[in-house]
């Protein structure tokens, strides 16, 4: 199982501190939501663990490597990384996007076929499999990025906002899959704004406020009122699920 790691990490941009002093880590079996309003750096924490971006400060590891060292080719066959805007002029057909995925997998070539159609099917695109990408609409093309990069089959994966553009029964499918890939051993990390989805899905969930980590631990610990409020600075609040054994996020 990987380990991926966030030691005293600070960022800073144009005299701008977004990151300080982030100290975060998590292993095979974690699905962790990095939540957090706008500016919080969520976004930025994500680009430092797939190895985007150098920290000014600190120390990023997956596993026993920092990711800025690596070569693409080997940052790819490590970690998947979802990142937050899907390009609207793709020239390829839906299917030949999902099979780039694999290009970094170590999946036999037999079985690349198998698992283009596997993730296609998960994120419901196969039904468009024959048309080109640039042609479908926002949301049909963020479920085309996810089942691309499912299809790494890497044992880190980083997903930043993975469902924006989604309805709402797409939007469950996309955490589930991810959710499915942690319960496999897959560690992974999603940065979000759907609370509820978070606290539906995620194992940990991390909130970050002004660059800082505010607060990291199991959902029913960390979603409580009093915390989202002051981080959201609005009154939100949270009750149990009528129906399942979770919380719900409300204004």
């Amino acid at each position: 199982m990987s380990r991926v790691s966030a030691t005293r990490v600070s960022v800073t941009f144009d005299d701008h501190t977004v990151l300080q002093q982030i100290d975060m880590s998590a292993t095979g079996g974690e699905l962790v939501a990095v939540i957090g309003p706008n500016g919080a750096g969520k976004t930025t924490l994500l680009r430092c663990l797939a190895g985007e971006i150098d920290a000014h400060d600190g120390d990023i590891r997956i596993d026993d490597s920092d990711p800025t060292d690596l070569s693409v080719g080997d940052r790819a066959s490590k970690r998947a990384f979802l990142t937050q805007t899907d390009r609207r002029d793709v020239p390829y057909t839906v299917e030949t996007v999902v099979g780039f995925g694999t290009f970094a997998s170590e999946v036999v070539t037999d079985d690349r076929t198998d698992l283009i159609r596997r993730c296609m099917d998960e994120m419901e695109v196969s039904e468009f499999a024959d048309r080109v990408v640039s042609t479908l609409s926002g949301g049909e093309r963020r479920r085309v990025s996810l089942a691309r990069t499912f299809a790494q089959s890497a044992s880190v994966i980083l997903l930043d906002e993975p469902t924006d553009s989604l309805d709402f029964s797409h939007a469950d499918l996309a955490l589930a899959a991810a959710r499915s890939r942690s319960d496999e051993g897959a560690t992974v990390f999603v940065t979000t704004h759907d609370l509820n989805l978070a606290a539906k899905h995620a194992t940990r969930i991390a909130v970050l406020d002004g660059g800082r980590v505010v607060a990291d631990g199991a959902p029913a610990e960390v979603l409580t009122s009093d915390l989202l409020s002051r981080t959201y600075g609005c009154a939100i609040h949270v009750a149990d699920h009528p129906t399942e054994p979770r919380l719900v996020v409300f204004r």
